[in-house]
């Protein structure tokens, strides 16, 4: 409020008078200044009495102005130096070295499977099937006008080993032909058929980018370091927030121990 009815920044006529008042309170409400009586003090111009308090409330504003840049410079060495910025800086390349593994096997495809899930994991009034904990929207109508809802196809990613996406048949195979037979085999492979593939919508690779970038974050305010509230203000987000979601996905689904070979 200060600042706004600053009078070299409000050209306002009461300007004067309000910052004089916001000044003045500021300083009895923090117990800078006591409330004093003027009965004994010798009755002065009014506008010298004006004129003085202007020039005492500017000089008390420049000294509440230059306290809270002290402070904010103290804090602000607290937080990007010593210890505290150092393990700050390993979770930030951390999370930046997850975000690029995600985002690998976002693009890469690695080992499928055949899939025969269950006739109950299909919600055909909303296009969607759920297998393994995972749920995929098949919003093409070709797959739910023919009527087929037989095996699908498992796409795992390249490195975490995670259920990513799956592919389903369009044009439905002749169930009549034997197993033993060439065309049953093609079958089984998935090769010969139109295929639709489609992401998980409830797991990492259904909100690509989004957790991606955000986990970059921490890499950012690393580089762009600033004495500045946004810096402070996602610091802590990196630190409550942003951290503890990287070590969350790098032991959900055991994908750590994927990536390590152990399973």
């Amino acid at each position: 409020m200060a600042f706004r009815y600053h009078p070299d920044k409000n050209p306002s006529e009461d300007a004067h008078v309000r910052f004089i008042q916001i000044t003045e309170a500021y300083e009895i409400l923090t117990g800078q200044r006591k409330i004093t009586s003027d009965s004994k003090i010798k009755p002065r111009n009014p506008e010298e009495v004006f004129a003085e308090k202007v020039v005492l409330a500017k000089e008390r504003y420049k000294r509440q102005q230059e306290e809270e840049m002290r402070k904010d410079a103290v804090y602000f060495r607290m937080i990007a130096t010593g210890w505290k910025w150092k393990w700050f800086k390993v979770g930030a390349y951390y999370s930046m070295v997850l975000s690029l593994f995600l985002t690998i096997d976002y693009f890469a495809t690695g080992n499928t499977e055949t899939l025969t899930p269950p006739k109950e994991s299909f919600a055909y009034w909303k296009q969607m099937i759920s297998v393994k904990g995972e749920t995929f929207v098949v919003a093409n109508p070709d797959y739910w006008d023919n009527e087929y809802y037989g095996q699908i196809r498992g796409n795992r990613s390249y490195l975490f080993n995670d259920l990513k996406s799956i592919s389903v048949i369009l044009n439905p195979p002749d169930l009549t032909i034997r197993k033993h037979s060439d065309k049953m085999i093609k079958y089984d492979g998935f090769d010969g058929y139109r295929l639709y593939t489609t992401m998980s919508i409830n797991s990492m690779y259904g909100v690509f980018p989004v957790v991606h970038l955000f986990l970059l974050v921490p890499l950012a305010l690393v580089i762009f370091k600033r004495p500045i509230l946004r810096f402070s203000i996602w610091r802590l987000v990196s630190i409550y927030i942003l951290f503890p979601l990287a070590i969350f996905l790098t032991f959900s689904n055991d994908r750590i121990f994927h990536l390590l070979g152990m399973m």
